[in-house]
């Protein structure tokens, strides 16, 4: 197997006497996605910010394609090629799906932004941002704000604001909360996909879609990894059916 984009040994993280995250190590490979699940309360949260940047953890590293990042902030570590998506939107609602997409192209660029007629008559950013729009599967409806996107165009809106960034490796919180049936398999079809541009650690509740992406799955319960393993794997787990698919083992 290749090395790991990202690389999590043994973090830790203490509130007083609660221990929000014990020893936790994972890992995600170029090509994979690896989801992250377990109960509220399980110490996710606290995990994800560690990873991203905007919690410093008390002992333990995070590596991102071999080099030490925990020491960085999160603009550091989005500079590098970590994208986190979903949980805080940079969407701006009176701004067009192009007008965002394009923006988030500039800043992918490393460009200072400019005022947004310049912007909209670069080719240099309408080109790329209008393949991110096709490839999200939001072509036609460039000119359409933000605000009056559906929940799942929105998803897709943020996705496409993802990919403008040109990450190395996606964190997605809960990509399916507030999802329908419908939204929830066209984000499904489009997050599997994903992996071949960047892998995608995924923090998600919703288990069908789980299943559906993960090529491994990492269980968190009470700030522990209780398991690691394939699909088959975590659904044969005695512990996990247990503690948090709520089965009798």
């Amino acid at each position: 197997m290749h090395d790991a984009i990202l690389d999590i040994r043994r973090l830790r993280k203490a509130f007083g006497a609660l221990t929000a995250t014990d020893d936790v190590s994972l890992t995600l490979y170029p090509g994979e996605i690896h989801a992250l699940i377990g109960p509220n309360g399980a110490g996710k949260s606290t995990l994800i910010k560690q990873i991203v940047g905007e919690l410093r953890p008390d002992a333990g590293e995070v590596r991102f394609e071999g080099q030490r990042i925990d020491g960085l902030d999160a603009a550091a570590r989005a500079r590098l090629g970590l994208a986190r998506s979903f949980q805080v939107s940079s969407v701006i609602p009176d701004f067009t799906v192009l007008q965002n997409v394009c923006l988030a192209v500039q800043g992918g660029s490393g460009r200072s932004f400019g005022f947004l007629r310049p912007i909209l008559s670069d080719s240099g950013l309408t080109e790329p941002a209008g393949f991110h729009i096709r490839q999200v599967g939001l072509d036609g409806r460039e000119q359409i704000a933000a605000g009056a996107l559906s929940h799942g165009e929105r998803r897709k809106l943020e996705v496409a604001m993802a990919l403008a960034l040109r990450p190395r490796a996606f964190l997605l919180d809960e990509p399916m909360a507030g999802m329908g049936t419908e939204g929830a398999g066209q984000l499904v079809s489009l997050l599997s996909g994903l992996r071949t541009e960047a892998p995608i650690l995924l923090v998600e509740h919703d288990m069908d879609a789980v299943f559906a992406l993960a090529d491994r799955i990492s269980v968190l319960v009470y700030g522990r990894i209780v398991a690691t393993g394939s699909v088959d794997e975590i659904r044969a787990n005695p512990e996990v059916r247990r503690s948090y698919l709520g089965e009798e083992a």
